[in-house]
């Protein structure tokens, strides 16, 4: 029988094609940046930003039709882009423009060294904090500034913040050329690192802030931002190392409830994939890792018009008795293999430290 080499080396291919699945992402990446569109606007419209990929933020706080976000991120040749859709009725930023932070806005960190100095213990020329907001005082007027102390870290070129107001909050555009980070080439498959913080000032001074990947820890340090990848878009495969973040978990016992105490289990929905999942079960184990019980997560709406979804669960405390157990939220897809196991975010990513 006659073997070819053109037929071994399609073979070759066949056998390596798991492989190269399995290392399409690097290791430690915990988030991705899918490619922009051509002719990208940055006017506040977040239209262009369906589908891309997303970390949504403070679902789970008591406030949270007043505090529940999403960042959105993508990339191409020319640019780093990052969007925002916020719930807020209490829209502001009084600050001055070196101080952007003391009102609603992001704090933007950014590394996309290339040496032993990436996600190191200091800033320097390739990483920058910076911040970017859709107000000035009340009104619709996009603002930019650079970490005072580090105003020599990027020279701005290209930057550009659009924004407008929705029924329900503000949807906030930013775009970050790589022509300020001449070291770097922007290309499929390149990880950088970053963190968006959201603050929030309730018309007033900041009130309140919460962190997308890492914790306060990433003011002092660029090592707490998370390693994020330049992709084409999100594979159902990515969803597995990047699920943490896409869909955060939270476990807690409500402090007012009219029948015997029960535990609640929140996972928050990414807004433009949650069409592609189809059941989650919320899994109580014992601490050797024993199943106790598993509850399947119905959904609800914080917001419809902004995709707000959670899926939550209950189950009698007695059954997951504090200190005791551990929670993983499996979430599985139409199909019903499984696409990402989830466990609560063992970090204080807030105004204050605590869990």
């Amino acid at each position: 029988m006659r073997f070819s080499f053109a037929a071994a080396a399609c073979l070759a291919i066949v056998a390596l094609a798991p492989l190269a699945i399995a290392q399409d992402l690097r290791p430690g990446v915990r988030g991705l940046a899918t490619r922009a569109p051509a002719e990208m606007k940055i006017d506040g419209d977040l239209t262009e930003f369906k589908g891309s990929f997303c970390t949504p933020v403070n679902y789970f706080h008591p406030q949270a039709k007043e505090r529940a976000a999403q960042f959105f991120y993508m990339w191409d040749d020319e640019a780093f882009y990052a969007g925002l859709r916020t719930l807020d009725t209490k829209q502001a930023n009084h600050a001055p423009d070196d101080r952007l932070w003391e009102g609603d806005g992001v704090e933007w960190y950014f590394d996309t060294r290339r040496d032993e100095n990436f996600r190191g213990l200091d800033w320097g020329q390739g990483a920058v904090h910076c911040y970017w907001t859709g107000y000035n005082k009340t009104e619709l007027s996009p603002r930019f500034c650079l970490r005072p102390g580090y105003l020599d870290a990027i020279p701005k070129t290209g930057v550009l913040v659009g924004a407008r107001k929705t029924d329900y909050g503000a949807e906030v555009e930013f775009k970050l050329p790589w022509v300020n980070f001449p070291n770097f080439k922007a290309a499929k498959g390149e990880v950088i690192a970053l963190d968006a913080e959201l603050c929030y000032s309730d018309s007033g001074p900041r009130v309140d802030r919460i962190f997308a990947y890492g914790s306060p820890l990433c003011v002092q340090q660029p090592a707490g931002q998370g390693m994020v990848q330049l992709v084409e878009r999100l594979e159902p495969r990515y969803w597995k190392q990047c699920g943490a973040v896409m869909m955060p978990l939270r476990c807690d016992t409500p402090w007012n409830q009219p029948t015997k105490a029960l535990v609640t289990g929140k996972l928050t929905l990414p807004p433009d994939h949650a069409d592609q999942i189809g059941k989650i079960v919320f899994r109580v184990a014992d601490l050797e890792g024993k199943t106790l019980g598993e509850y399947p997560g119905s959904v609800e709406n914080l917001h419809e018009a902004g995709r707000f979804q959670l899926a939550e669960a209950e189950w009698p405390s007695d059954v997951a008795i504090p200190g005791l157990h551990a929670l993983i939220a499996i979430v599985h897809g139409k199909d019903g293999s499984e696409l990402c196991r989830i466990a609560p975010r063992m970090v204080s990513a807030g105004w204050v430290q605590g869990y």
